[in-house]
């Protein structure tokens, strides 16, 4: 291989230097970054707990972060910072599109501290993509918010005039069906059976009491007849005239209870008429003729006429209570086929009413909330966010690492240089020994004769030797050239390929 030494320098050489060149040539890739913190702690929560809806705005923030990374945001972003001018086709429109969703990194901590990042090979481009996206993230996610409140509101709007209209609705339904059975329609003392078992025992009871008051009257007439009317002598007129009276104090009581259509008011003023015509017709007949003084009347016979004539307009009222009371009962027990049905389309009807109407009340209070709710949002006082580090336009670049990549293309060229001398060895050995002889030819070697070098052929090999450390020498130490001098040689570059490139 030493043969081959000055071709495998050459080689190394021209690796090199290519290598190095390549590496000059890959453009800087500038890093901008902005960190932006997410507080979500607001004054205004635990003074509207319970009166506004409860939302989880980190979810919501959460899903705008992946929402910054969806296509339409990529490719308005693409659009705001000039990157489309990039492509000329759709093909390189998605390549881009899946360039851009690559190089943006989106990290989050648990402190709630989000940071945006992208590289780009223009620094100007990067700073205006984190700006874009920082932009995007913060408006979009409050107009999210106040968004969903407005949709919210809208539905809830539309809601609360369509239950505003069923209310209505209900209601007229409910009022015509009372008009029209009227007659029929439960009252408070509870449905159809109930009425007439109601019914049926408040006759009951009114019978008791008319057999009680019949058995009292049975029972004072009988005391009558036992008594004397007059201690002296008769006196006719009196008598009607206690009994008109009587008649005419329970009318004045019932007068003051009824109108002048009541049964008991009706009866009880006949009861007066036939009384006074009873009188007239004694007077006109002689029978009150020679009457005794009425200081002779029989105070114990009066006071039990008086109390008979009492007892009389007590069972008068008392039949006419029974007979409306029958009449009552009649009238439920004909309608037995009828009311259960209205009782129950009535029932149906308040039940669709109270229904609609819990509804719509219920809505009215969503509403009332979620306006408090966007209220709130508006203040922007639910979530803020705070800018720890704004983007900036990157100074330095931040790849590639042009050391290791300068390193990595000298090692490939000394190792080229090599693997270059080797095949040429294989290709043309030669015997570097004795032992390689016998090996190759199978003829014993008996000895060997060492050549002896003149001092001028020593040089010459020092020279040899010298010249080949002094190039390694030198392509190590352009190396480091190349390593200290990069930033220049990579703007030298670019220059050049500006100038080839237009």
């Amino acid at each position: 291989m030493w043969r081959y030494r000055w071709r495998a320098l050459l080689v190394s050489w021209l690796a090199c230097v290519i290598g190095w060149l390549l590496v000059y040539s890959l453009p800087n890739v500038y890093e901008a970054t902005t960190r932006v913190y997410v507080d979500t702690d607001s004054v205004l929560r635990p003074l509207l707990k319970g009166l506004t809806t409860e939302s989880n705005v980190m979810n919501q923030v959460n899903m705008m972060t992946r929402a910054l990374l969806s296509r339409p945001h990529l490719e308005e972003v693409a659009r705001e910072t000039d990157l489309d001018l990039r492509a000329n086709t759709p093909r390189e429109m998605e390549n881009l599109i899946e360039s851009l969703r690559s190089s943006i990194q989106i990290r989050t901590t648990r402190d709630q501290l989000y940071t945006i990042t992208f590289r780009d090979h223009n620094p100007r481009t990067a700073h205006a993509v984190v700006q874009n996206l920082l932009s995007n993230f913060v408006g979009d996610t409050l107009q999210g918010n106040r968004s969903d409140s407005q949709v919210a509101m809208r539905f809830l709007n539309e809601q609360i005039a369509d239950h505003e209209a069923r209310l209505v609705e209900a209601e007229e339904r409910l009022a015509q069906f009372k008009q029209k059975n009227v007659g029929v329609m439960p009252d408070t003392t509870g449905d159809y059976y109930a009425r007439l078992q109601s019914s049926a025992a408040e006759l009951q009871e009114l019978n008791s009491q008319l057999s009680l008051a019949q058995r009292t009257r049975s029972e004072l007439q009988r005391q009558l007849r036992s008594e004397e009317p007059v201690l002296r002598a008769d006196n006719l007129t009196a008598e009607y005239d206690l009994r008109i009276l009587s008649a005419e104090n329970a009318l004045r009581d019932l007068t003051l209870q009824y109108t002048d259509r009541h049964p008991d008011v009706i009866s009880t003023k006949d009861l007066i008429e036939r009384l006074k015509e009873q009188k007239e017709e004694a007077i006109a007949s002689g029978s009150a003729g020679g009457a005794s003084d009425p200081d002779d009347l029989n105070p114990v016979y009066q006071s039990m006429k008086i109390e008979l004539n009492s007892t009389e307009v007590e069972i008068a009222q008392l039949q006419a209570k029974i007979e409306q009371q029958e009449a009552r009962v009649l009238g439920l027990q004909r309608a037995v086929d009828t009311i259960p049905g209205v009782e129950a389309e009535l029932a149906k009807l308040n039940r669709d009413y109270e229904v609609t109407k819990a509804r719509y009340e219920a809505l009215l209070e969503r509403f009332e909330s979620a306006r408090l709710t966007e209220d709130a949002g508006q203040s922007n006082e639910n979530v803020k966010f705070r800018v720890i580090d704004p983007p900036t336009i990157p100074l330095e670049p931040i790849g590639p690492n042009r050391v290791m990549f300068l390193a990595i293309a000298l090692v490939f060229g000394l190792a080229g240089g090599g693997l270059f001398a080797y095949s040429m060895n294989q290709v043309d050995p030669v015997f570097s020994g004795l032992s390689d002889l016998p090996a190759e030819s199978g003829i014993r070697v008996l000895g060997s004769v060492s050549a002896i070098l003149t001092p001028g052929q020593r040089f010459s090999r020092g020279l040899q030797i010298g010249a080949f450390m002094t190039g390694v020498t030198l392509l190590l130490g352009t190396f480091l050239a190349a390593v200290v001098f990069r930033t220049p040689a990579v703007e030298l570059a670019a220059k050049v390929a500006t100038r080839l490139s237009a």
